[in-house]
């Protein structure tokens, strides 16, 4: 697969798939057996991921993802993007604080020959984002919060 177009369904599975959103390109860039190992829901294909996009948008309804850098290979492709958000939905034990989150995420999407996406692999701090929102203390802070903690 030509280089420019894995970075064009890199692309398109941040900025228009997930900020959208647009339920229609994944069923167009997503393989049918799609189904990463760290992600525990029960449904594969373009289904997991439409699931993963309405439960997310369930707490962050106007999230808006901008890839701020992508580099494409022949059957992969690194895409790092900004995401914004406000947390508007019940999640995690927590009520909706209303707080705006920015954060930084990268991804590898890897894609097959007929232009379908059949793994991913991503990485953002989760635990900074709830920091952001108020509903856990820094994580520089956070020995304060530990039972039986001495200050020296």
């Amino acid at each position: 697969m030509k280089i420019e177009e894995t970075e064009r369904i890199g692309k398109i599975w941040f900025e228009d798939m997930w900020s959208k959103p647009d339920f229609e390109i994944a069923d167009r860039i997503i393989d049918p057996n799609y189904k990463p190992d760290w992600i525990h829901i029960d449904a594969i294909g373009s289904a997991l991921v439409k699931h993963e996009i309405d439960h997310f948008r369930s707490i962050f309804s106007d999230l808006e993802q901008k890839v701020i850098e992508i580099k494409g290979e022949e059957n992969k492709v690194w895409v790092r993007y900004k995401a914004h958000a406000t947390h508007m939905g019940d999640a995690w034990g927590f009520k909706p604080t209303n707080k705006e989150v920015d954060f930084e995420a990268a991804a590898i999407l890897y894609i097959n020959e007929k232009g379908k996406v059949y793994d991913m692999w991503e990485a953002y701090c989760f635990y900074d984002i709830l920091t952001s929102m108020g509903l856990v203390p820094p994580f520089w802070e956070l020995h304060k919060f530990i039972l039986d903690y001495k200050s020296k």
